[in-house]
């Protein structure tokens, strides 16, 4: 029996799905947050700090727990996104799609002819899918590009109307940055608009959005906005921030300065 995907369980339900953020590297941090309640488990191969040879095992670690385990491929290189894949990630997340051509790629790249380009080879996806995932496997794996920059805004609706897509992830800070804006925080009231529009496209065109947030808060407002799936900051941001509440909670006014020190996104 294929084993379902979670994200989309969630969202077929009826409410917003909740996804988490790996970019330490633990197998141990990835079996806590899917042990946490999220639906997924996003494991950051992008910008996380950690190698390929990690990925597997903190998949693994995803999967012991109750979440699906989702990847953000470090590229739109197809063959990466085919490994990530077999390696039994259910749902991919690309980095800066900007045009319906890099869409078509990514999207193709997910699944087996003749629907796209992917090579026959699922090793680990048939462990965990289970015996019939080649021959399902496109109902069960979510293409998700980003959009994170002015061009993909721009070009959103040649974005969104690639086939096999299951949504877009919005990068809000990296779309700040091709603004000229800040990054980071509080996000800017134009791209809060700009969000706002992604959304209601996204939707006009049957596709669901995600959007990474700072925090639970913001995390909260986009999923009363209609968000389908939102990320409430990182491992490395929830550990950071956490500490810092229990010290301040714990010190009162004595608590050190923190202002101007690093953050974790």
């Amino acid at each position: 029996m294929l084993r379902t995907n979670r994200v989309d369980d969630a969202i077929t339900s009826g409410r917003t799905a909740v996804n988490a953020w790996v970019t330490m590297e633990s197998t141990y941090v990835a079996e806590i947050l899917s042990y946490a309640g999220f639906d997924a488990v996003t494991i950051d191969a992008q910008h996380g700090m950690f190698g390929r040879d990690a990925i597997m095992a903190m998949l693994q670690a995803v999967s012991a727990g109750q979440a699906s385990p989702f990847v953000r491929s470090p590229s739109q290189d197809p063959r990466e996104i085919g490994w990530l894949l077999d390696a039994g990630a259910y749902g991919m997340i690309i980095p800066d799609v900007a045009t319906r051509e890099q869409a078509e790629i990514v999207s193709r790249a997910c699944f087996y002819p003749p629907a796209g380009t992917r090579s026959l080879g699922p090793t680990r996806g048939t462990l965990y899918a289970g015996a019939t995932y080649y021959q399902d496997a496109d109902k069960v794996i979510q293409v998700w590009p980003q959009i994170e920059s002015k061009e993909g805004y721009d070009n959103m609706e040649d974005i969104m109307s690639t086939p096999g897509l299951y949504g877009v992830f919005v990068g809000p800070n990296d779309l700040a940055l091709s603004m000229g804006l800040k990054a980071g925080g509080t996000m800017p009231q134009q791209i809060v608009d700009m969000v706002h529009t992604i959304l209601e496209r996204s939707h006009a065109h049957g596709l669901k959005m995600a959007i990474y947030c700072a925090d639970a808060d913001e995390a909260r407002y986009w999923a009363a906005e209609g968000a389908d799936l939102v990320n409430p900051s990182s491992d490395s941001g929830l550990l950071l921030t956490g500490g810092r509440e229990q010290v301040a909670h714990i010190l009162g006014d004595k608590a050190p300065d923190r202002t101007g020190e690093p953050k974790a996104y």
